[in-house]
C-alpha cells in the first residue's frame, strides 16, 4: 500500500471516530416531550386548591412555590421527599424508642422498624413517615439523638403534571359514568341496558383504579419517607478506628444495585437504539467509501502521471562521444 493511500485510510478513520464520538451522546440523551396544546389547555382548567399536606405539632417547612404552566395556569407544586440518615448514637434501642415517639408525636407514623444484634454489635434501621411540611424539623430533631451524623441525602421527585392530570382523567371519567347513568335511565331494550351496564361497570373500575393512585399519590406527598440507619458508637469504634462492617455492607449493597440498574438501563438503551446506530454507521461509513472513491479517482487522474512524468523525463546533459581509438602504425 502507497504511502498516499496510508494518508488517505488514516484521515478516513479519524474521521468516522470523530463523527461517533460527536453522535452517540445524542443518541443516549433523552429527547424532551413538549407539551401538546390540548394537555396544556387541560392542566390550565385545574383547580389549585389541592388537598394541603399534613401539619405537624412541631414540624415547620416552607411550602413549596407555586408552578406555572405554559398556558399560565398556577398551581401547587407537588413533589415527594425522601431522605437517607445515618446517625451514630449511644445506644440503638434506646435511640429507636425515642424516634419512634417523637414521629408519632408529631404526626408522623413508623413504617418499618428492624434492630439487629449481630454478636453484640446492635444496630437498627427506621423508616419513618414525616408531615412534609416539617420535614427539616424533624431532621433537626433526629440529629439531637445522635453523637454524630454519618450520612444524610435528601431527594425530591417532582409529581406536579402526574397528579394533576390524574386528577383531570378522573373528572373526565365522572362525566363518562354520569352519561351512561342517563343513557340507561332512558334504555327501553335488554340488549341496551346490558351493553351500557358492562360500559359502566369498566368506566367505574376505572375511576376505582385512578383514585387508589391518586390517594397513594397524595399520602406520598403528604408523608415524606425518612430512611434511619441507626449505629451504637461502641461498636463504630475498635481500636481507636471507626468500625462499621454492618452499615458499609448495606451501603456497598445499595452501590451494587444502583450500579446494576444503571448497567441494565444502558444495555436496554443501547439494544433499542441499535437500528440508529447502524445506520448512522452505514451512513458515515458510505460517505468515507464514496470519500476514498473520489480521492483514489483523483490520486490516479492528476497526482500519478505528473509523477511518472517526472520520473520518464530525459536528462539535459548532452549524450558522451565515443573515443574512437586510432591504431599506431
Amino acid at each position: 500500500m502507497s504511502r498516499h493511500r496510508k494518508l488517505a485510510w488514516s484521515a478516513a478513520i479519524l474521521l468516522l471516530l470523530l463523527v461517533a464520538a460527536i453522535s452517540v451522546p445524542h443518541l443516549r440523551q433523552p429527547s424532551v416531550d413538549p407539551q401538546p396544546a390540548d394537555r396544556a389547555s387541560r392542566l390550565a382548567s385545574v383547580s389549585p386548591n389541592a388537598p394541603s399536606p399534613a401539619t405537624g405539632a412541631s414540624f415547620g417547612l416552607v411550602q413549596p412555590a407555586a408552578y406555572t404552566d405554559k398556558a399560565g395556569a398556577a398551581f401547587e407544586k407537588k413533589l415527594i421527599r425522601n431522605v437517607e440518615l445515618g446517625l451514630t448514637v449511644a445506644d440503638v434501642r434506646t435511640a429507636a424508642e425515642q424516634i419512634r415517639r417523637l414521629t408519632e408525636a408529631n404526626g408522623g407514623e413508623i413504617s418499618n422498624l428492624e434492630v439487629t444484634d449481630s454478636g453484640g454489635s446492635v444496630s437498627a434501621t427506621i423508616v419513618a413517615r414525616v408531615p412534609a411540611s416539617g420535614l427539616s424539623t424533624a431532621l433537626a430533631e433526629y440529629k439531637k439523638l445522635a453523637v454524630r451524623t454519618d450520612h444524610e441525602q435528601v431527594s425530591a421527585r417532582d409529581v406536579t403534571r402526574e397528579f394533576y392530570d390524574n386528577e383531570a382523567h378522573l373528572r373526565n371519567l365522572r362525566a363518562e359514568e354520569q352519561q351512561y347513568l342517563t343513557i340507561m335511565k332512558q334504555a327501553q331494550k335488554v340488549t341496551d341496558i346490558l351493553e351500557v351496564s358492562g360500559k359502566l361497570s369498566d368506566v367505574r373500575d376505572r375511576i376505582e383504579r385512578l383514585q387508589a393512585q391518586i390517594q397513594v399519590m397524595t399520602h406520598d406527598i403528604q408523608m415524606s419517607a425518612v430512611e434511619i440507619n441507626l449505629t451504637q458508637q461502641s461498636d463504630a469504634r475498635i481500636l481507636g478506628l471507626r468500625w462499621r462492617p454492618l452499615y458499609n455492607a448495606k451501603v456497598a449493597t445499595r452501590e451494587l444495585l444502583v450500579g446494576l440498574g444503571d448497567w441494565t438501563d444502558w444495555v436496554v438503551e443501547v439494544v433499542i437504539k441499535l437500528p440508529l446506530i447502524l445506520l448512522w454507521v452505514g451512513t458515515v461509513g458510505g460517505l468515507l467509501w464514496v470519500v476514498v472513491k473520489i480521492g483514489r479517482a483523483a490520486w490516479i487522474r492528476f497526482v500519478k502521471p505528473r509523477n511518472s512524468g517526472t520520473a520518464q523525463r530525459p536528462s539535459s546533459a548532452p549524450p558522451a562521444s565515443p573515443t574512437s581509438l586510432e591504431p599506431i602504425a
